[in-house]
């Protein structure tokens, strides 16, 4: 199966911190090339989006809160 260069090299960053993604996070080595893209994604890369894109990412990000908070509130409530 292939892994996609950026999931390849998290695999790598996570090898190296014996398994452990608070250290890959924490990571000190900043002299590493992997160094930039270790937590997953590609710094360097600039997304453009149109308006229609940007207000149902919005709309996507506002649901999915509002999820949370009902799960979150419907699990207080169940204690």
């Amino acid at each position: 199966m292939e892994k996609s260069l950026l999931k390849a090299i998290r695999s790598k960053c996570l090898d190296c911190c014996c398994g452990q993604s608070a250290e890959v996070k924490n990571c000190s080595i900043i002299r590493c090339p992997l160094h930039p893209f270790r937590l997953g994604n590609n710094p360097f890369r600039t997304r453009s989006m149109t308006d229609e894109q940007k207000q149902a990412a919005a709309e996507r990000l506002k649901s999915a809160r509002m999820a949370k908070k009902s799960l979150t509130n419907n699990e207080e409530n169940s204690d």
